[in-house]
């Protein structure tokens, strides 16, 4: 029995649905129609991260990244970080008020030209070691803890708005204290999924 490759399979395909005036999504871009399915899909999403702290390292950014990702990410969402539209709508829009609401989010959203806009306030993210000996710990060392800051987030799938104050400030025995890295970045996944109405980290 006569054996065809699979290049001669394919052109004789190609042959007989051109004959019938049909051609499978795919075949003609070589795509198979998935990636033309999910452009189709695809939505634009703001991620802002404005540092007051001075403390916001790119490793920091990649990790705030992370959290939002976990909410919007390809395939369907297409997400930017502090893209030039993004960055002058949310200065904008704190231009004129310190703690907007969720008309002036959604406004904000708007201006930027994405339906799904998350803003991220780093106010303060530090932490110093204090030597003293207070009566309720045995040794003389304490972390002192500052996590602040403001997390704004819209989603005009839904008109969903969620805004959270993280205020942070602590003693804690040395060893038992919490990053406040971790703090805000945990926090500002939260958030997200509580608006999402995903379940909590």
């Amino acid at each position: 029995m006569k054996q065809f490759s699979l290049t001669k399979i394919l052109c004789l395909m190609a042959v007989l649905f051109g004959l019938l005036g049909v051609l499978p999504a795919g075949l003609a871009d070589g795509t198979l129609g998935t990636a033309k399915a999910y452009a189709f899909e695809q939505k634009p999403a703001e991620f802002v991260i404005l540092d007051q702290s001075g403390r916001v390292t790119r490793s920091d950014v990649a990790g705030f990244t992370t959290m939002v990702k976990m909410d919007y990410n390809r395939p369907r969402y297409n997400l930017q970080i502090n893209s030039e539209k993004g960055m002058t709508a949310v200065e904008n829009m704190f231009r004129k008020i310190a703690q907007p609401d969720k008309e002036m989010v959604a406004a904000a959203a708007k201006e930027a030209g994405t339906p799904v806009l998350v803003v991220l306030v780093v106010k303060r993210m530090e932490t110093w070691r204090i030597n003293y000996a207070p009566l309720w710990w045995d040794d003389d060392t304490a972390v002192h803890t500052y996590a602040y800051a403001d997390i704004y987030a819209y989603n005009a799938d839904g008109d969903k708005y969620i805004a959270r104050h993280i205020r942070k400030n602590e003693i804690r025995e040395e060893g038992m204290e919490e990053d406040p890295y971790e703090t805000i970045k945990y926090g500002l996944g939260n958030a997200l999924n509580r608006m999402e109405g995903k379940p909590q980290i």
